[in-house]
């Protein structure tokens, strides 16, 4: 099969979800075309903004930081060692395989040494997983961004993430949580640092053949405290949907965002609402909602309560430790 943009070389990627195939060299300018739009239509980044890049080791924050720094923005990448054996070692060692030969040093955050490893953290606080996971990243995103003066946090969720997301949303109807679901989470007053997904466009398909393409090396495993997550079974629905009709993640998340900012402009008093920054648990919500009462007494991060999540949850892991050495 021939490319269908340049019609000479033959296509290496085939898009059915744009009734395309592409070669190499044009499946690049196709994927930087999708990006930039994606940070056009919401104004995501500025050339101004000094951009703090949150890498996993995984095949979407990799091929995020790469495109950004391909466009010209001024990025940094920040990796946070969860503290899970084996898969963090690995993990760690892709960031730094990457960041190297591109003249980058990533800044590092090791939650052992901070005394919150994910999952003695988890087993502690006997909550979930990813529940406790994604409270300790936001906070280390948002604390790392603004003591070192970022003034913008990028992560790589990429449309199936958001896609599935919002099937998740809908099916609970989780109507605050589904007003809050966007690419573009404003800073606030709070000290509550901008929070962009610029790859909110582009598949998980794409992004990989992305990665693939430019060489770049990633981890392939899944995070192996991932297994049971909620997500992954909308992932795989909507993936059976996205088979018998192409494009329907791009129509079902695009419709959404649409229909989000058809309903601003005729209904301005909605807007605090609609783009009213938000996680995706309320254990999360003092670290993404702009009504961040004030700050933390214990390390001064935005806090509903006099205490943060991420602390409280420190204090039970070293509580659960303190206990375990008593007996």
């Amino acid at each position: 099969m021939k490319c269908k943009r340049c019609r000479k070389a033959q296509a290496a990627v085939e898009l059915p979800s744009h009734h395309s195939a592409f070669c190499p060299e044009c499946f690049f300018v196709f994927f930087r075309r999708q990006v930039t739009e994606g940070i056009r239509k919401f104004s995501l980044l500025s050339r101004e903004d000094r951009v703090l890049v949150c890498v996993s080791g995984g095949k979407d924050s990799l091929v995020l930081w790469d495109i950004l720094m391909e466009l010209g923005y001024e990025t940094e990448g920040l990796y946070i060692d969860l503290g899970i054996p084996g898969y963090s070692e690995r993990s760690r060692e892709k960031v730094l395989a990457f960041a190297g030969p591109r003249g980058k040093e990533p800044l590092v955050v090791d939650l052992g040494r901070e005394g919150v490893p994910i999952p003695e953290a988890a087993r502690r606080s006997r909550k979930e997983e990813c529940a406790v996971c994604g409270t300790v990243k936001r906070y280390f995103f948002n604390r790392i961004a603004a003591e070192r003066g970022f003034t913008v946090v990028a992560t790589g969720h990429n449309l199936d993430d958001e896609a599935a997301r919002l099937l998740g949303n809908l099916l609970h109807w989780q109507e605050e949580h589904l007003a809050r679901q966007h690419p573009l989470l404003p800073e606030t007053g709070g000290g509550l640092v901008r929070k962009v997904k610029p790859l909110w466009r582009v598949s998980e398909r794409e992004t990989a053949s992305y990665g693939f393409l430019k060489g770049i090396d990633y981890v392939l495993e899944e995070c192996p405290m991932s297994v049971d997550a909620t997500s992954l079974v909308y992932k795989e629905a909507l993936t059976l949907l996205e088979e018998e009709m192409p494009g329907t993640r791009i129509r079902f998340y695009h419709g959404f965002l649409e229909g989000k900012e058809a309903l601003l402009r005729r209904l301005p008093e909605a807007a605090t609402a609609l783009h009213r920054p938000g996680g995706a648990s309320h254990d999360a919500e003092e670290e993404e909602s702009g009504d961040a009462r004030g700050s933390c007494a214990a390390c001064g991060a935005p806090s509903f309560a006099e205490t943060c999540s991420y602390c409280r949850l420190r204090e039970r892991v070293l509580h659960g430790r303190t206990k375990a050495g008593g007996r």
